[in-house]
């Protein structure tokens, strides 16, 4: 398995196309390359969100339910979950991934509208703008806690 490492980082407002297709910065697609990518259905901080996972990310977290202590029947049943909620996409000759437009519903995302990426290290998270806000304001009180313990920021 390939353990290369990305480290995707930052935020950027977008703009979706009409056709569902919204521009990847650049560095992110040099890190990314061609490779297959999948959309994920996820949520954080109970926001809807779609995650952009590279072959990687998705292998890892494949590979975390196989070796988790779960019965063999829980890892079929979640990761049967986990891979309906995925779908193969790719990002384009012009730098543009593609969101099909059955998955716009979940995170909120209209197309022609804007919306936010953000770098999570190993894989992207789309959301709306509004929720973007709502997960910042979630996430302060959760960050200040934890940097008390690292005094990163």
């Amino acid at each position: 398995m390939d353990t290369k490492s990305y480290k995707l980082g930052g935020f950027y407002p977008y703009k979706m196309d009409a056709k569902c297709r919204v521009s990847v910065p650049s560095d992110w697609r040099a890190q990314i390359g061609n490779g297959e990518l999948q959309l994920l259905q996820s949520s954080n901080e109970k926001l809807p969100t779609l995650r952009v996972l590279t072959e990687n990310e998705f292998e890892k977290m494949q590979n975390e339910v196989e070796s988790s202590d779960l019965k063999p029947a829980q890892k079929r049943a979640y990761l049967g979950a986990f891979f309906e909620r995925c779908t193969k996409t790719h990002i384009n000759d012009q730098g543009k991934l593609s969101i099909p437009k059955a998955l716009l519903d979940h995170p909120g995302l209209v197309a022609g509208e804007s919306l936010v990426l953000c770098g999570r290290g190993g894989y992207i998270e789309i959301l709306n703008e509004d929720n973007y806000q709502k997960l910042c304001t979630a996430r302060e009180a959760t960050i200040e806690d934890l940097d008390a313990d690292f005094g990163f920021f």
